[in-house]
């Protein structure tokens, strides 16, 4: 309770304001509780335009970091690009670096050295940064496929940091790998851990172990845990058996586990199983005479492996998916391979096999969009679910304001405000009486919107929705509009708000949000000039509140009137 009234004595002091001292604290609190959505809109609102501001350097340090953690790469790339010559240097390296790790995870290897040379070779960074600016070089080198370059530069890595953690060396090995320059990686294997699977990678590659070992090795370690490495492990003894049902298997899982952060490495995967897809259903074509444009056949040649073989099933379908002479053949195609997938536990695989399809998304199946988004938004991948279902009608046996409060939680998750009101004014436009689940979930969405900083666009959505809710959400809504209209500057208003609202109260004793509306009512008359009305109402709390603090707080305010 003590800190609630601290929070409300900030409201009422107008430390939560847009331009307020404690603004920039108040944003770098929110992304330290993990939201850095909620913080980036803060920052948005209120950071000075003007770069000779005072702690201008600081909100545009927050920005960066809010904008790379949200994996917003590109915005941090055009940030860095208009960065003032003038920035100090401590801000200015944290910047760089950032821009530097940015452009390697967008495989802009030219870009990221050149950030990190002007860190390392101009801006004085630590031994630490020093360490990591110059890991993400040699990274952003076998990006580009340089690897003769990569190499020269891990050896020199090496002879600068000896001994070598085996994290790092890993990370070399790894990279190599990925180059086909296991014959170079071989330096490190004595570093590896035994029981990491790139051991046994490094160990296939070089030819110290055969591939039927290693498939044995793997399947052993991936009966006691899935582990995205035993299947990279796979699909290289896949290549060397050229076995095709084993190679879509570990392609397949590995897209399912991949890191969703490495979002160009994540489009290749997808693309390559694409590409295995059809390479495989080409070779069935041949061997099983299956003419090209006979959809039928294939349809049926695919449905009935599903059960013996659904990896070569998939393959077939896949071709369907993407070259089936009719539109309902490619539809049909689309929905088995997502059904498939889904009942072989790869419904992640599926969203992003379809993501990266190169499909414009009316080309998908509508069922098929359905089902995608709804894995997107299990997966909390927003962006995602909304791409997928913007334009969809109301599926079955879904009520429409319930596919819409489905899509406005979508838009505000993926940070697109106006999209999210559209789709809760349609809700709250069905003139209904909403029921009090779906109540509370557009009274919360609001509030969102609210804490995000856009009190207008709130307004509106909390005083259409006050005659569509019942008394519960009513306290609510009446309390936020309070908020709003106290920010604001107008405490009459918001005295207002705040009274009804402790007035549909009805337990007994009153409740805490009851206790905090008659304060925040008593506290907005006082500041109004009402002082008889104020009177009334701390003499109330004085009555009904069992809190110390509050009391306390209530008798310093009377002494005022």
């Amino acid at each position: 309770m003590r800190k609630l009234l601290f929070i409300l004595l900030l409201w009422v002091s107008g430390a939560f304001a847009a331009e307020g001292p404690d603004t920039l604290d108040i944003a770098r609190r929110l992304a330290s509780a993990g939201a850095p959505q909620l913080a980036l809109n803060r920052v948005e609102q209120s950071q000075p335009r003007d770069a000779a501001a005072p702690r201008w350097a600081e909100w545009e340090m927050l920005r960066f970091n809010l904008l790379f953690q949200l994996n917003r790469y590109a915005d941090v790339l055009q940030r860095a690009a208009a960065l003032p010559a003038g920035m100090p240097a401590a801000p200015l390296r944290e910047a760089l670096s950032l821009a530097a790790r940015a452009a390697s995870a967008t495989a802009q290897g030219a870009l990221a050295q050149q950030y990190a040379a002007r860190v390392l070779w101009q801006l004085g960074p630590s031994a630490g940064e020093l360490k990591e600016l110059r890991l993400l070089v040699i990274e952003s080198q076998a990006a580009d496929k340089k690897g003769d370059d990569a190499f020269r530069s891990m050896l020199r890595y090496q002879q600068d940091y000896k001994p070598l953690e085996r994290g790092t060396a890993t990370r070399f090995v790894e990279a190599l790998l990925e180059l086909g320059m296991a014959k170079e990686a071989v330096n490190w294997l004595g570093s590896l851990d035994d029981a990491n699977p790139v051991k046994l990678r490094l160990r296939l590659g070089a030819d110290l172990v055969s591939a039927d070992t290693a498939v044995a090795q793997a399947r052993a370690q991936l009966a006691k845990g899935n582990s995205i490495g035993y299947w990279q492990v796979l699909t290289q003894a896949a290549a060397q058996q050229k076995n095709r049902a084993l190679q879509i298997e570990s392609l397949e899982n590995i897209l399912q586990l991949a890191d969703a952060k490495q979002a160009q490495r994540l489009a290749a995967q997808a693309q390559e199983l694409w590409q295995v897809y059809l390479a495989v259903a080409q070779e069935i074509s041949n061997q099983s005479q299956l003419l090209m444009g006979d959809d039928v056949t294939w349809m049926d040649f695919a449905a009935r492996r599903l059960g013996t073989q659904p990896f070569v099933a998939r393959a077939l379908f896949a071709h369907l998916a993407q070259r089936g002479q009719a539109r309902e053949t490619r539809h049909n195609a689309q929905l088995q391979i997502v059904f498939s997938l889904q009942s072989d536990k790869r419904e992640l695989a599926a969203l992003r096999l379809f993501q990266h399809a190169g499909l414009e998304v009316d080309a998908i199946d509508n069922q098929v969009r359905y089902l995608l988004g709804a894995i997107a938004e299990v997966r909390n991948l927003p962006a995602a679910a909304l791409r997928f279902w913007e334009g969809l009608n109301t599926p079955p046996n879904t009520g429409a304001e319930e596919w819409q409060l489905r899509i406005a939680t979508a838009a505000l998750r993926a940070g697109m405000m106006e999209r999210a009101a559209t789709a809760l004014k349609s809700v709250i436009d069905a003139g209904k009486m909403l029921p009090a689940e779906l109540a509370q979930r557009s009274v919360a969405l609001v509030q969102e919107m609210l804490d995000a900083g856009k009190p207008d666009l709130a307004n509106e959505l909390f005083e259409a929705l006050l005659p569509r809710v019942g008394a519960a959400q009513q306290r609510s809504v009446l309390f936020a509009l309070g908020r709003i209209r106290e920010s604001g500057g107008q405490p009459p208003v918001a005295a207002d708000y705040y009274l009804r609202s402790a007035l549909l109260a009805d337990g007994r004793p009153p409740d805490t949000l009851a206790l905090q509306a008659r304060l925040l009512a008593a506290l907005n008359l006082a500041r109004a000039g009402y002082k008889d009305d104020a009177r009334a109402q701390f003499e109330w709390l004085i009555r009904n509140s069992k809190d110390t603090a509050q009391l306390e707080l209530v008798r310093r305010e009377l002494k005022k009137l």
